[in-house]
């Protein structure tokens, strides 16, 4: 008899909405952004990204009824981007690192294989703000992984 093949998490939904908001708190937390009006949190592309992320897992109570790369974009949009600090893009990049060791990508869902490619090449592409040696070298590392 075969071992059923292991089925992501039910709390899929639970796991990405606690990742969503430490990488959004560090966002807001960094220097670029010292006021926190509403208007300039909707105007940066990083925090209106998650946000619409926030309305769309509150809207499903299992994360695969959405598409991988709908739960993926903000945290690879945050590896990709010049205008954040390492230990942000460090953040995003154990979030992908937790969503692939928990198993919220099913393999047998279509578009896994669309949202692997992006991973893939966010992490080769990870920008980000110089701004210790070592927090850096950490950054690098965790893109090796």
């Amino acid at each position: 008899m075969e071992d059923p093949k292991p089925s992501p998490p039910k709390n899929g939904v639970y796991i990405v909405q606690g990742e969503m908001l430490l990488v959004v708190t560090a966002i807001r937390r960094s220097s670029k952004l010292t006021t926190h009006l509403p208007q300039e949190e909707e105007q940066d592309p990083l925090l209106s990204n998650f946000c619409r992320l926030k309305e769309v897992l509150n809207n499903v109570s299992d994360l695969q009824e959405i598409e991988p790369n709908v739960f993926l974009g903000p945290f690879l949009d945050v590896i990709r981007s010049e205008d954040t600090t390492g230990p942000i893009t460090g953040l995003a990049l154990s979030s992908v690192n937790k969503f692939l060791s928990y198993g919220l990508l099913d393999p047998s869902l279509e578009k896994v294989a669309t949202g692997i490619e992006n991973i893939a090449d966010a992490v080769t592409h990870a920008r980000f703000i110089g701004t210790d040696t070592g927090s850096d070298e950490v950054v690098l590392m965790k893109s090796y992984r």
